[in-house]
């Protein structure tokens, strides 16, 4: 490759936002140019000279653009995935990967015949403690794993959301965008192949006629049990039970976390979603330069139990609880979104796979789309298309 990878961004809403910020961060990369439908999101990247287009696939014809990642709606995932594709241009795509396992599948499909990366992007398996969880659990120190318990209660559908957001059929609702991340956790610790799911969604919000919570109990191929929940109805805060640290690493104080607050009742404009302080890149920018101040990120509470001992997150690393006691191993830092940049800089560099790659994230929605099916027919779902951990 050239000595620096030129990404566009294809989407500028609150995803990309947040990656906006790391690219300054890996050595050999940079934002080369950006695409939205939004006139006024464009101008702002004009004035500091990267170059705009007002259509993804214009972007993707772009000779001055090596990679793009795909921030824009989950209804768009695989179309944009595949213009990106087909153009030469490797991918990073946000979760979900797709709708549906077909759209899954044709993505997969555009990748191979192209002969380009692709990484699944805003993946849990990128937080040290997850992988460092799965690295003591596959030592067998331990023994092996007996039981995975991931809980998640946080403010999901009392955010800001778009009507997308808020929508099933445009992949809306917890279990489309949030369960990606539990299931990505569990699937990393638990060795990536589900057997089978079972589980209740419910739509309890009556602003919302979308998912807001899920539970459900996941088998895994060598008989490993695994219980997942999450709510998404902003009552309790699952940070309550992990020190006050939350999914970016920051600590709130509990006197926040509950501070009384105005039900939100109907989905944002795009345009009054984007103009809060919290969504425009200088709110990132204020986060990320926190960033140094901050603890190990905590997607919920998860707690591994194996044959001699139990494995959970601490503040900064993991705590191990065994016959000899309560131990605590330290983890990596973390580097947030900077991680996709630099396993697709390094996988085309080094012209190795990437992970995790576009199998990965279509094992992934398999999961996803079982809680919903199962919800549905009150019964079982096996699953087909499962793809191990490799690391």
């Amino acid at each position: 490759m050239a000595d620096v990878l030129r990404v566009g961004m294809a989407g500028l809403g609150a995803g990309a936002r947040q990656v906006l910020p790391s690219f300054k961060h890996v050595p050999g990369v940079e934002l080369a140019a950006v695409a939205d439908i939004r006139a006024s999101a464009l101008e702002e990247f004009a004035a500091r000279g990267v170059r705009t287009f007002k259509s993804v696939e214009a972007m993707c014809k772009s000779p001055d653009v090596d990679a793009v990642w795909v921030a824009t709606p989950n209804v768009l995932h695989m179309e944009h995935t595949l213009l990106a594709a087909n153009h030469g241009k490797h991918v990073i795509c946000e979760k979900p990967m797709a709708l549906s396992l077909a759209q899954a599948q044709a993505m997969i499909d555009a990748v191979d015949r192209n002969g380009v990366k692709y990484v699944q992007g805003h993946s849990k398996i990128y937080n040290p403690p997850v992988r460092k969880i799965r690295e003591v659990a596959a030592s067998g120190r331990l023994g092996r794993i007996i039981q995975i318990n991931t809980w998640n209660y946080r403010n999901w559908l009392n955010q800001p959301r778009l009507a997308t957001e808020v929508d099933t059929a445009t992949g809306g609702g917890v279990v489309y965008r949030q369960g990606p991340h539990q299931t990505d956790v569990v699937r990393c610790i638990g060795g990536g192949m589900v057997k089978s799911v079972r589980a209740i969604t419910g739509r309890w919000d009556p602003n919302f006629n979308t998912e807001g919570n899920y539970s459900a109990f996941l088998e895994f191929e060598d008989g490993t049990p695994c219980l997942m929940s999450l709510n998404g109805y902003a009552h309790f805060n699952v940070t309550e039970l992990t020190w006050g640290i939350g999914e970016g690493g920051q600590q709130t104080p509990e006197d926040q976390l509950y501070a009384a607050r105005e039900r939100l009742t109907r989905p944002f404009d795009p345009e009054a979603k984007y103009a809060l302080p919290e969504y425009t890149e200088a709110g990132y920018e204020a986060r990320e330069r926190a960033r140094a101040d901050r603890h190990q990120p905590f997607y919920g509470l998860t707690i591994v139990s194996c044959e001699r001992g139990d494995i959970r997150q601490s503040p900064d690393g993991l705590y191990i609880y065994s016959d000899a006691g309560k131990s605590e191993i330290s983890c990596d830092t973390d580097t947030g979104h900077a991680s996709e940049l630099a396993e697709l800089a390094a996988a085309v560099r080094e012209a190795r796979p990437t992970f995790p790659d576009a199998r990965w994230g279509m094992a992934t929605l398999e999961v996803i789309l079982a809680i919903m099916e199962s919800s549905a027919t009150h019964a079982e779902v096996r699953l087909a298309h499962q793809v191990p951990y490799p690391l």
